[in-house]
């Protein structure tokens, strides 16, 4: 019995999967059509030499956002480093379960930089994000995101995270949380 039961979470799972594959690519191509006219009140960057997107081989889109401590950040400051982007919530229960990891990876790792943004128009409380840094003893760069932001970057369902190159280029779109030895194997395979 447990065996069945076992089987039919693993078929649902990955039926669910493959459905969120399948139909964020439909919502990745619309995206991009909107996204070529769509204005983000300062908040992306178009300075890319490649085409900007999400698909693999594209350009990551650029944005600028402030972090906890109120600094403007950009992503292409990061150009010539890996990047691991993450979108998290302070509610979200696989976010927690993945942020220790994230925390390890990001003190053992010299070449990647994980970049967290909070999916702040979810918080119920605008402290909830700082408190969540702190209780997890977070000292990787976390940012305040935008809701322009989110579009942007296909945030449906979290955590969703891209690994990005030292190119600038999307290497993987990530959803669910991961673990420090998923990021280490990941991380080994791109430039």
């Amino acid at each position: 019995m447990k065996n069945k039961v076992i089987w039919l979470i693993l078929s649902i799972f990955t039926i669910y999967i493959v459905f969120d594959f399948v139909t964020g690519r439909q919502e990745e191509k619309e995206l991009q059509n909107e996204s070529s006219s769509l204005d983000v009140q300062s908040t992306i960057v178009e300075e890319e030499p490649r085409e900007s997107g999400l698909s693999l081989g594209d350009t990551a889109y650029d944005f600028e956002l402030k972090d906890m401590e109120g600094n403007i950040v950009k992503l292409s400051d990061y150009r010539g480093k890996k990047v691991f982007l993450n979108f998290w919530a302070s509610w979200c229960p696989p976010c927690r379960v993945e942020m220790p990891h994230l925390q390890e990876f990001s003190t053992e790792q010299e070449d990647v930089v994980v970049l967290g943004v909070n999916v702040t128009s979810s918080e119920s409380n605008a402290s909830n994000a700082p408190q969540f840094i702190e209780e997890y003893g977070l000292t990787f760069t976390n940012l305040y995101g935008t809701d322009q932001l989110f579009d942007l970057y296909q945030v449906q369902s979290l955590p969703t995270s891209y690994i990005i190159g030292g190119d600038g280029m999307v290497y993987e779109r990530i959803v669910g949380p991961v673990t420090k030895d998923i990021l280490e194997t990941k991380f080994s395979l791109i430039k």
